[in-house]
């Protein structure tokens, strides 16, 4: 997910806010007293109470970023593993480091950041159909590819644009919408790019997309990758 670790901070800020839950209650009350009985010191006395909880819960929230960033334990590393996704600009910056100024790739991560304008977490896939036909709408044979993958978890739906590298390769800019496992079997399926106007129909027409409108997706993943 592309804020993965935005949201392991934030369900890690909440739960220390939890745990320090009574220290602000403690202060909320004594607040609430103070400023009935217009007593300074108890409102004082309240706010450092609420001031210690947050900041309490901060400092652990920080802690706990450094452990991740530093830890050797195998919970840990996965934890990093999954913040350095495909989606994550640090696989973006290793792509640039291996391969520098090639073309195809400077035209794939310009398209990457034009999709990221377009697209959001509870986007659908006919959103992503349309940034991708806003993508080549001065193309009559972009070259496109959709593919219907499902597994264990669930059912995932790619749209994805192929640019040449320097080698005969591409830089694939690929978007992937997750859906939960469907209660019926879909049938996978891959298309590749003929004719803009059919390829869309066809996809259009899949299994995959017709779930697609049923249902609201999990995850949405904008990442490129190389085939050399």
């Amino acid at each position: 997910m592309k804020n993965f670790k935005l949201l392991v901070i934030l369900t890690g800020f909440l739960s220390a806010l939890f745990r320090f839950g009574i220290f602000i209650l403690l202060g909320i009350i004594l607040v609430v007293i103070g400023n009935a009985a217009r007593a300074q010191m108890c409102i004082a006395v309240g706010a450092a109470f609420i001031a210690f909880g947050f900041l309490a819960s901060v400092i652990d929230v920080i802690r706990m970023v450094h452990a991740m960033n530093t830890s050797d334990h195998p919970a840990l590393a996965d934890i990093r593993k999954a913040m350095e996704s495909a989606d994550s600009e640090a696989e973006m910056d290793k792509l640039m480091g291996q391969y520098g100024d090639d073309p195809g790739l400077i035209e794939a991560r310009s398209a990457r950041f034009y999709l990221q304008e377009l697209l959001h977490e509870g986007c659908s896939f006919e959103d992503v159909i349309k940034a991708y036909e806003s993508l080549g709408r001065n193309e009559e044979t972009p070259p496109l590819e959709y593919s219907c993958i499902t597994d264990e978890e669930g059912l995932m739906l790619f749209l994805t644009w192929s640019f040449d590298d320097r080698n005969g390769e591409f830089f694939q800019l690929r978007t992937c919408l997750s859906y939960d496992k469907p209660p019926r079997k879909i049938t996978e399926l891959k298309l590749l790019n003929d004719d803009k106007e059919k390829f869309l129909e066809a996809v259009r027409s899949s299994q995959g997309y017709e779930y697609s409108c049923e249902n609201e997706g999990r995850d949405l993943k904008i990442f490129v990758e190389s085939t050399g």
